[in-house]
């Protein structure tokens, strides 16, 4: 029997399992190429890569980048968020905010476990959600391409993706910071999503 991996991302708790676990479950290898869901494919790019666009970006457009990069993120986490909950609704009926909060970490353990984007640990709080991320391949990037630190935070990629993945499963409108940032000297990345008006 084929088990469909959008059953592990809405039924589980996948925050415990290995990456080997994860892998089989969400990934698949066909002629070098890397495919997660069996139909999207996926790359794996030096973290300095991405912190060299960055970079260029902002040569270019200034402090647009930011929210160049941010507005992208979040349109893609977005549509990522909204697709798994039409689909959870359809199949399971009205989607929580715990059930939604619990896919949302689940997705973002699959990215970070399989593909490296970070440690990440969440907290629901009442009114806002915070996200610590360790190791944030964006910060790692950034520093080991500038060898110094950032005046301001440069994980535009994570915050926006999973603030608009958040929104999605919630359907609502978040506010989105990120408050620490490991390129900046700080120990660890913090984003910070408060309930919007």
């Amino acid at each position: 029997m084929i088990v469909d991996p959008f059953e592990f991302l809405v039924t589980e708790d996948l925050t415990k399992k290995s990456r080997e676990e994860l892998e089989s479950m969400f990934l698949e290898r066909e002629d070098g190429r890397i495919l997660f869901l069996g139909r999207i494919p996926v790359a794996s790019l030096y973290a300095t890569f991405l912190a060299g666009i960055y970079a260029e970006l902002t040569k270019i457009v200034g402090k647009a980048a930011k929210g160049l990069i941010l507005t992208a993120s979040r349109n893609g986490g977005y549509r990522a968020g909204s697709a798994i909950r039409r689909r959870y609704q359809k199949k399971f009926g009205d989607l929580t905010r715990d059930k939604a909060f619990q896919i949302a970490k689940n997705m973002i353990t699959v990215w970070d476990k399989c593909f490296g984007w970070g440690k990440f640990e969440f907290e629901l709080c009442s009114d806002k959600i915070v996200v610590k991320v360790t190791g944030s391949f964006e910060a790692v990037g950034y520093t080991k391409l500038k060898k110094g630190k950032s005046d301001t935070p440069i994980c535009w990629m994570l915050l926006g993706y999973v603030w608009g993945l958040l929104e999605g499963l919630l359907d609502c409108r978040l506010n989105g910071e990120e408050k620490k940032c490991l390129a900046r000297g700080d120990e660890f990345c913090l984003f910070e999503y408060g309930i919007g008006d």
